[in-house]
Parts: structure tokens; sequence; C-alpha cells
């Protein structure tokens, strides 16, 4: 009983437990707040920023094994082991563990080209396998990423072969207007111009005026006017709503019917 209280007590293992906590509390905080500060800086952030972002995301990353590995040089010495005795003895054994963490060894060299090549960076919209959200978090071992529904996927890596960024490009609004084939043509174009005029300073995520492209499609009684605008990436379906909202307004007003 007496042995036990003496081990339980030890200022060896109230040193390495003192250890674990305070480094637990340090890792706690610098992650807290950087992870606060991403989120806060992504959104208005251009490619050269997420970039940084991610950057900053990996350091916490990275901090998290070295604080590991002084945890465990600290506690070795407070038990008086040597380390460099220590790694000497492990022989067999260390290249057992080698061949066990050969995956997570691929999942870091994987993570550091991911950044590296910026194949995508953190608030990026991506497909990974199928899956489509936003990157919220770039590690060495794993990506994370979150669906439009909040659901989130974490992929290892080392299986991360083909990715489709879709933040790394401009995007493009297209809208389709069907209208019955005996409507004047001229009068439906005079309406489209009309419709660019209206729609200036009413597109916040557009990067030109739109553009009226002319008729895709007359055949079986229909006609097709098609209308373009350049936006920002992932911006196409909020800026065809606003252009179907203003069209619909304008087409009240002109008796214009669509099919």
């Amino acid at each position: 009983m007496n042995n036990a209280f003496k081990i339980l007590f030890s200022s060896e293992l109230i040193g390495s437990i003192l250890t674990i906590l305070i480094s637990i509390v340090v890792f706690y905080l610098i992650k807290e707040s950087t992870v606060e500060y991403i989120a806060r800086k992504r959104k208005k952030a251009d490619g050269k920023q997420k970039k940084r972002l991610t950057l900053l995301n990996l350091c916490v990353s990275v901090l998290k094994y070295i604080i590991f590995i002084i945890d465990i040089v600290i506690i070795l010495g407070i038990f008086g082991i040597k380390v460099t005795a220590f790694l000497a003895g492990l022989g067999i054994f260390g290249i057992v563990i080698g061949l066990a963490l050969q995956d997570l060894l691929k999942d870091f060299i994987a993570g550091i080209f991911i950044i590296l090549d910026t194949h995508y960076s953190v608030g990026d919209y991506v497909f990974i396998d199928d899956f489509k959200g936003e990157v919220i978090n770039v590690g060495l071992k794993s990506t994370k990423v979150r669906d439009y529904s909040g659901d989130i996927r974490i992929f290892s890596n080392r299986n991360i072969n083909k990715v489709i960024n879709c933040s790394q490009a401009n995007s493009k609004a297209v809208v389709f207007f069907t209208f019955n084939s005996d409507e004047n043509l001229l009068t439906l174009e005079k309406a489209m111009e009309t419709l660019i005029k209206r729609l200036k300073g009413k597109l916040p995520d557009s990067l030109a005026d739109p553009q009226y492209k002319g008729v895709v499609e007359y055949k079986d009684s229909k006609l097709v006017l098609k209308m373009t605008c350049d936006v920002k990436p992932l911006k196409q379906y909020k800026t065809e709503n606003l252009i179907l909202r203003e069209a619909k307004i304008l087409f009240d007003e002109c008796k214009i019917k669509i099919k």
C-alpha cells in the first residue's frame, strides 16, 4: 500500500502529468485562436490569402506532433532515461513501428505536396470522390470537407488522387428564356437590352455586365434566347436567380409571356 502511494504521488509521475496537461492547454489555446482567425479571414480571402491561411492551419497540425515528441522527451528525462540511449535500444522494435507508420508517413508527404502545389486551400469548394463541399481543414494527415447539408467527410491525404477545385477559376451564370415562336424577336431582343441595363449594380458577384448571346433554339413552336454573365467562383446560381427575378418583373411590365 505504501509503495503504491509513493508511486502515485511520486515527483516523476506528478511532473509527467503536469507536462501533459500544460501541453494540452497550450495546444488547445493556440488551435482555438487559430481556427477563429482563419474562419474570420477566409470569407474575404483571395487565392494567395487562402494559401497563407492553409499554411497556418498546417502549422497547427504540425505543432500537435512537435508537442507530442517534446512531451515524450521531457517525460523520459523526468524518469532519468537518456533519450539517445533509449532510441538506440529500440532496435527491431523501432523498425516494426516504422513499418506500421508507413501509411501515416504517406499521409504526411501527400499533405505537404497538396499545400505546396496548391491543389486546394481552406475555404475552397472541391469535388473529391464525388463528394462536394468546402474545405474546412487541411492537415498533414487528412483533409476535412463540409458539404452544403453540413456533413463533414474526412479524407486521408494519401487516398486523394483526383480533385476538382471549383474555386480556382471564375464561374459563368447562364440563363435561358423560352418563348412561343410567334413572339416578335425584335421586341424580345429589345427587352433583353433593357434587362441588361436594369441589372447594372444589382449583381454583386458579377465580374462584368451580362451579355445577350442571341437565339440558341428555334423549333417545335418555341424560341430560346440565352444570356450569360461572368461571376466570382461558385456564385453563378445566386446570380442566375437575380437575373430571373429581374426578368420576370420586366416581362410582366412588357406583357411578354414565357413559355
